[in-house]
């Protein structure tokens, strides 16, 4: 049966609008593959769109998709990212419906909730923040006033920006990336925090908890947000079979009253509750954004306490 592309987003932006009009927000998702027959996913950055392709059959409907965002939402520019099993979820971005090459770097700061992050449009798969994590940042915030936060796999930071503008005592984040830690001290930046107080860690998580436990550090809040995969110096990591090592090396850094929040996309991750007995873990299932509400869900989120 065939379906017209503005009926579905006239419908998105009118279940989104209360939403979106009231916080006034500058980045959000747009369409989260609603329809099965369009897949895709579109996020709006100020007057950009970034498309995620998950198949190729949805080619054939950006333009027309294109004309539309761009009569009705005031978009002037595009960005294309391959997330096709033929692309491998590939950093290569495009700027058109025909999918052609991006020319140039762009990079925009967008606020949310009153924080400003960089975002980079166009040279990674990533633009630099997390849309669904949203009201997951603004619930660490509340969290945060006095507290010492760690957040790990900690990406540009977002996570780290919010608890220091709501009064945390210290931070410290850790990335293996050298250019994401590059990329935090960016954010930091334009957040006007101290360096002093919000430290970087260009490690890996693993390694950085016995730094840690070496110094004698503890947190009262510690984040924990890996990827489902990854690799490093040889070694692999899942987070489906190593999450419990994760949890404990952080538990060993966490105060008596304070907690952990662990998260991760993964579709099929379950939480391996035998294994970590020893824990009181809790999944708190109010941290999807409106805008993530329909569709694939985007995150599970776990407060865990001793």
């Amino acid at each position: 049966m065939p379906f017209s592309i503005p009926d579905l987003f006239n419908q998105c932006l009118e279940a989104r609008g209360s939403y979106l009009q009231k916080f006034k927000l500058e980045a959000y998702r747009l369409y989260n593959r609603e329809d099965p027959r369009l897949p895709i996913a579109v996020d709006i950055y100020a007057d950009n769109a970034v498309v995620h392709v998950f198949e190729s059959s949805a080619i054939p409907h950006l333009q027309t998709l294109e004309d539309f965002l761009k009569n009705t939402v005031k978009i002037n520019n595009f960005f294309y990212k391959n997330r096709t099993r033929a692309g491998g979820c590939s950093v290569e971005t495009r700027h058109s419906a025909s999918l052609q090459p991006v020319s140039a770097r762009r990079e925009i700061t967008i606020r949310e909730y009153g924080h400003s992050f960089l975002i980079n449009l166009s040279d990674y798969l990533d633009t630099g923040l997390f849309l669904d994590h949203r009201e997951t940042r603004q619930w660490i915030a509340e969290q945060s006033f006095g507290k010492r936060v760690l957040n790990t796999f900690a990406y540009t930071g977002s996570f780290t920006v919010y608890a220091a503008t709501a009064g945390a005592l210290k931070t410290h984040s850790v990335d293996l990336s050298k250019t994401y830690c590059d990329w935090m001290h960016r954010n930091f930046g334009l957040n006007h925090m101290a360096p002093q107080d919000h430290r970087v860690y260009k490690m890996d998580t693993l390694e950085y908890f016995k730094y840690a436990k070496r110094k004698e550090l503890l947190f009262d809040i510690i984040i924990i947000d890996p990827p489902t995969f990854s690799r490093n110096k040889g070694t692999s990591f899942s987070v489906q079979q190593d999450h419990p090592d994760l949890i404990r090396g952080a538990s060993a850094l966490l105060a008596s009253d304070g907690f952990i929040l662990f998260s991760n996309n993964c579709q099929d991750f379950y939480m391996n509750q035998r294994a970590l007995s020893e824990f009181n873990i809790l999944e708190k299932r109010s941290m999807i954004p409106a805008d993530f509400a329909a569709g694939p869900t985007p995150h599970q989120c776990f407060i865990i306490r001793r």
